[in-house]
């Protein structure tokens, strides 16, 4: 997400135009973002509602501009955990499908696979794995995101990424006949 530094200074300035702005560039990787961690779409729009809320509240606290990536993706982070609690129902991934832009099957194949593999995952798990290979996140600021130590991250990040191996190799396993063939459901 790039945002032009010239914006994120006239939002710390409290300029409504730039904060619309803001808003236009950020909305859809801000309920992507939330969407990853929470795998529902209404939860995913209303915690990424109020994490523009508390953005708009809180913009004055943001010093430095060069800060505004790991800032804003702590509050999204933060305010999709939030959700979790407050409702602390189970969320249920088998719900909602990724949808393949570029309409190839290969690729579709794989994006479902990864997809029901998610829901494996911990919400802490799911969050690492989000910040870092979703977003593109450094570890240092995934961390500094999620508000845990680089260890806990490491940590969490070695674990999802154990769980999705074994829940991956288990599904690309199970479609594959003794005959050494695919099978295509």
């Amino acid at each position: 997400m790039e945002i032009p530094e010239e914006i994120i200074k006239r939002v710390c300035l409290k300029d409504e135009q730039a904060y619309e702005e803001l808003f236009q560039l950020t909305w859809n990787q801000a309920i992507r973002t939330c969407w990853l961690i929470l795998r529902n779409l209404h939860d995913a729009e209303e915690a990424a509602q109020d994490a523009f809320i508390k953005l708009y509240i809180h913009r004055h606290h943001l010093q430095n501009t060069h800060a505004f990536r790991s800032w804003f993706y702590r509050i999204l982070v933060n305010t999709a955990l939030d959700q979790v609690r407050k409702r602390k129902a189970a969320v249920n991934i088998d719900e909602v499908s990724l949808a393949n832009q570029d309409n190839d099957i290969l690729q579709a194949e794989h994006r479902i696979i990864i997809d029901k593999a998610m829901k494996h995952l911990s919400y802490d798990e799911r969050t690492a794995i989000v910040l870092v290979h979703f977003i593109g996140c450094t570890e240092a600021e995934a961390a500094k995101i999620a508000g845990w130590t680089r260890g806990k991250l490491k940590y969490r990040l070695n674990r999802a990424r154990y769980i999705l191996e074994q829940a991956i190799n288990g599904e690309i396993n199970s479609k594959i006949n003794p005959k050494g063939g695919i099978h295509h459901v």
